[in-house]
């Protein structure tokens, strides 16, 4: 079926004083809706048609020459106004505020806090020459702020969009003029971290399961790796600590401060077990502790 321009969530006037009612009108019912006809124009008629913009934007090099840059620009203008006008709800009214859970532990993992995370987004977007984007995205590992010019998406590099800013001037002329640093920093009072976090839990990761299931001697009981808790961690690294720097045992001190850095992911998570956290965090514990074939278990 060809693209359509999705309903709004929300009432044109409903995320002022931030973003007006003349702006999304425009926005969404003039610029999105051109996206819309010009890719669905380009698809017509040939294998492409009604594929679903985030596959062909993984795909464009398999694209006919002749149409390639046009679906690049309007199914990606298409993709990336999706993202846009699904990510922002009224102010107070699930707009706004910081994000919670597993998606403000990533934020911080990255940016060390919300305001630096902030501030990063902020001068992405400024950095942005012309008509653009600055994204956080997840790289299958850890979230990290990118930009895109035109209507490229990062999709288009394997990277997973969470949230994007669109710095063309349509998206804030009519209310800030030049002032685009006015126009993000209000942005960021109508974004609705919930649609974010969906988006974060739903990112590829990788399969930890394998993982998990490795058995682990503690205290000379062979346990199972996702089942180990806080207690568990602590107990390992406070016996292996000990035997730090004595002989044949010279590297355990490595290993030791592994489990350290292991018992303070599982507090700060609030994780009960190895399980609850992360799954490039897990993979990240799994290097650092297995110093033997992943095939013979763990120290």
């Amino acid at each position: 079926m060809p693209y359509s321009v999705p309903d709004l969530n929300y009432a044109y006037d409903a995320l002022a004083p931030h973003i007006s009612e003349a702006t999304m009108r425009v926005h969404h019912d003039k610029h999105h809706q051109a996206y819309v006809d010009k890719a669905n124009a380009a698809l017509a008629e040939t294998e492409w048609e009604g594929i679903k913009p985030m596959k062909l934007l993984t795909r464009l090099d398999e694209l006919p020459e002749d149409i390639r840059d046009t679906v690049r620009n309007n199914a990606g203008g298409y993709y990336n106004h999706n993202i846009f006008f699904r990510s922002m709800a009224p102010a107070g009214e699930g707009g706004g505020g910081e994000p919670t859970g597993k998606l403000f532990n990533a934020i911080k993992d990255t940016f060390r806090s919300f305001d630096v995370f902030k501030e990063t987004m902020e001068a992405a977007a400024m950095s942005t020459f012309g008509s653009g984007w600055a994204w956080l995205v997840h790289d299958g590992s850890r979230v990290l702020i990118v930009t895109t010019v035109n209507q490229d998406n990062p999709i288009s590099d394997g990277l997973t969009p969470l949230l994007g800013v669109d710095v063309w001037e349509h998206a804030y002329y009519l209310d800030y003029e030049n002032r685009r640093a006015d126009y993000v920093k209000a942005w960021f009072a109508v974004i609705d971290w919930e649609v974010v976090a969906k988006r974060y839990a739903d990112a590829p990761v990788p399969d930890v399961s394998h993982i998990l299931e490795r058995p682990v001697s503690i205290s000379g009981k062979q346990r199972v790796f996702g089942e180990l808790t806080l207690d568990d961690a602590r107990t390992q690294s406070s016996e292996l600590g000990a035997l730090a720097g004595w002989g044949p045992m010279a590297k355990v001190g490595s290993i030791a401060r592994a489990w350290t850095e292991l018992a303070k992911n599982l507090e700060g998570r609030g994780a009960a077990t190895v399980a609850d956290l992360e799954p490039p965090m897990i993979k990240q514990a799994a290097l650092d502790l297995w110093i033997i074939a992943p095939e013979r278990g763990m120290i």
